[in-house]
């Protein structure tokens, strides 16, 4: 049997408005555990990134490899990727149901599925949920103008970061240019 040590092998990428950072999270051994950090309003406004890269948003070629760790604020936070265990805490889970939604929190928007009990108010439920972080499956990331960034089976969003929400499986899509036509005088 295989001892718990997947510290090692749990990563995650933070993306914010400006930046991009990876690296181990300091305590964190599952997604479960990443979640709770992340909402618990009493652990530090931080989060500590070891064996961390940062790069720019937009235009970066590569991640700047850090000698020391990285503290990333969790309330800058925009959304995290997530490499690791996927524990579940409880033996028993109530039965949930996939519902598409979208999440525009600039300069993003993200289409994925949230898990929520069968019969909910799907709108009572973004409310409820966009109060931290939540989990969001299937995910596909776009630019404000609805450009392809991403896409992840799970992804953390920060619900203080997103402007707007909707229970639907649609997102702006890209516009698609037309080339100009000549007008000929005669």
């Amino acid at each position: 049997m295989r001892k718990l040590d997947q510290a090692s092998e749990v990563r995650v990428e933070v993306v914010t408005t400006t930046f991009v950072a990876s690296g181990r999270p300091e305590g964190v051994h599952d997604l479960g555990r990443f979640l709770e950090n992340l909402n618990n309003p009493a652990i530090s406004r931080q989060i500590e990134l070891n064996s961390a890269a940062v790069r720019p948003l937009y235009r970066a070629s590569a991640q700047l490899p850090l000698d020391a760790p990285m503290l990333v604020r969790r309330d800058e936070i925009i959304f995290a990727t997530f490499e690791g265990p996927h524990f579940t805490r409880d033996a028993v889970r109530p039965d949930q149901v996939d519902v598409p939604i979208l999440l525009l929190a600039p300069p993003f928007q993200i289409q994925g599925k949230l898990a929520v009990a069968p019969g909910a108010n799907n709108t009572e439920i973004l409310r409820a949920r966009m109060q931290g972080f939540v989990a969001v499956s299937d995910a596909q990331v776009y630019d404000a103008e609805g450009n392809i960034l991403g896409e992840g089976e799970q992804i953390i969003v920060n619900g203080a970061a997103v402007q707007m929400t909707c229970a639907t499986a649609l997102h702006i899509p890209a516009a698609v240019s037309r080339p100009t036509a000549v007008q000929r005088h005669a």
